[in-house]
């Protein structure tokens, strides 16, 4: 039994056709990537990355996070003295001091991450 589709035609009629891919060899593929590597760094100077910095961590019983009200002080684990860091997608990249740029909070950068 065909099935008809709106346009009149089977189901069968539908189907994609399916052919094999012939794709050209790179000539020199380690040379490809260090061109990437050497020259490729202005392909994205322009691109947007999100930096997340973290204050602190603070732990506390599950039931002490429930009961907690508004106004409630939370302790974290870092002097007001201490840098902060900063990441980049979960790693580490540098760390600073906190600080105040009109009303909005601002990162003085003190140490960059070593590469790894």
């Amino acid at each position: 039994m065909d099935v008809q589709v709106n346009d009149g035609s089977t189901a069968e009629e539908q189907q994609p056709t399916v052919r094999p891919v012939r794709l050209e060899e790179i000539d020199k593929p380690g040379q490809l990537a260090r061109d990437l590597l050497h020259g490729g760094m202005e392909l994205v100077q322009d691109v947007k990355v999100r930096l997340v910095v973290s204050v602190g961590v603070a732990q506390l019983p599950v039931g002490e996070l429930l009961s907690m009200k508004e106004g409630a002080l939370l302790k974290l684990d870092k002097a007001t003295s201490d840098p902060v860091d900063v990441f980049l997608d979960g790693k580490l990249v540098a760390r600073g001091e906190l600080m105040a740029a009109g009303d909005q909070f601002a990162i003085r950068i003190t140490e960059i991450a070593a590469r790894s």
